[in-house]
C-alpha cells in the first residue's frame, strides 16, 4: 500500500463487459467495492467500452461516476452529467455507407450504433445475442441507416463465430491499407476492424480507439500519460492497454490484450478479475 507517498496514478480507465462485469453482464461486489477503492486513493475512474454511450450510463450510476464516458471503442467521448464532448470520431459517412451495403451483400446481421440509437435490419441469433448481452435496446427497423440519422458510430456484422473469422484477415487488408491490400503501396487507414466477441466483427474510425479516447481525458484534466491506469480484457482494449502508463489485463484475457497489457491480473475467477488487478494495483504489487 502507499503509506507514505501518494498512490502515483491519477486517473483510471476500466472496460465494461468481462472486465468490470463477470460472465453474466452483471458488476459483482467485489469490482464495485475495487472501483470504491480506487477513487479513496485518489484516483478518477471512468469507463471505456464498445457500448453505446447511453447504454454506458447505468454502469456509471451505479458505480457513482460522474465523469467522462469512453463510448462506442472510442469514437465517442462525453461527460454523463454535462454532456460535454471532448473527442468524437464517428466514421466516415461513405465508408459507412460501404460497409452497411457490403454487409447486406455478404448477408451477415447488420447493426449500427449511431447518436439516437443502435439499429438493425435483420433479427437473428446473433443480433439477438447482442441485444441481449448490451441490456435489450436494439431497435429493429426496415432499413440503414434509418431516416434522420447522419451519424454512424461503428458498424457492425454480427454472424457465425468460424464465418467471421474466415473474413477478418480479407476486411483487415480492405479497410486498414495492410500488406495484403489490393495495389501497390499501402494507404492510410479507412477504418478499424476489430472481432470484439467472437460473433462480432466491428468498423469504426481510424481515429476511434480507447487510447484516443483515454487521451483526450487525460488532457482534459491536466494528467500525463504515466498516471494513467487501464483495465481491460478484448482485443478493443488493446490500443487503451499499450498507451497507458500502468495497464493490467484480466486473468480471463485475450492473448492479445496481455501481450499489450504491462500486468496481467492474478488468476482466480473471471468475475473477480478486476478486483484482484485493483488491489495488486493499490498494494503496489504492480
Amino acid at each position: 500500500m502507499y503509506k507514505n507517498t501518494p498512490f502515483p496514478y491519477r486517473l483510471a480507465a476500466i472496460d465494461i463487459d468481462d472486465t468490470l462485469t463477470g460472465p453474466d453482464k452483471r458488476v459483482g461486489p467485489a469490482n464495485r467495492a475495487a472501483v470504491r477503492r480506487l477513487a479513496a486513493a485518489g484516483c478518477r475512474v471512468v469507463l471505456a467500452s464498445g457500448r453505446r454511450h447511453a447504454n454506458m450510463l447505468p454502469f456509471a450510476d451505479l458505480l457513482g461516476l460522474d465523469d467522462f464516458v469512453i463510448s462506442a471503442q472510442g469514437a465517442l467521448t462525453k461527460h454523463a452529467g454535462t454532456g460535454r464532448v471532448i473527442h468524437d470520431a464517428p466514421l466516415a459517412r461513405p465508408l459507412a455507407d460501404e460497409l452497411i451495403a457490403l454487409g447486406l451483400e455478404t448477408g451477415v446481421g447488420l447493426v449500427i450504433f449511431t447518436p439516437e440509437g443502435a439499429f438493425s435490419t435483420a433479427r437473428n441469433d446473433w443480433t439477438e445475442k447482442l441485444n441481449r448481452d448490451t441490456g435489450g435496446d436494439l431497435i429493429y427497423v426496415d432499413r440503414l441507416p434509418p431516416a434522420g440519422s447522419g451519424v454512424v458510430e461503428k458498424v457492425l456484422w454480427c454472424d457465425d463465430p468460424q464465418r467471421l473469422a474466415g473474413m477478418f484477415d480479407g476486411m483487415t487488408a480492405r479497410y486498414t491499407g495492410g500488406p495484403d491490400a489490393a495495389g501497390p503501396g499501402t494507404a492510410a487507414p479507412r477504418a478499424i476492424v476489430t472481432i470484439t466477441d467472437p460473433h462480432l466483427l466491428e468498423y469504426s474510425s481510424p481515429r476511434a480507439t480507447k487510447a484516443e479516447g483515454l487521451a483526450a481525458v487525460a488532457r482534459f484534466y491536466g494528467i500525463g500519460q504515466n498516471e494513467v491506469l487501464a483495465f481491460g480484457d478484448g482485443s478493443n482494449d488493446v490500443p487503451m492497454l499499450a498507451w497507458a502508463g500502468m495497464s493490467v489485463a484480466m486473468s480471463h484475457a485475450s492473448p492479445n490484450a496481455k501481450r499489450a497489457a504491462k500486468r496481467i491480473a492474478p488468476p482466480g475467477d473471471p468475475e473477480t478479475s478486476l478486483a484482484r488487478a485493483v488491489d495488486a494495483v493499490l498494494s503496489g504489487q504492480f
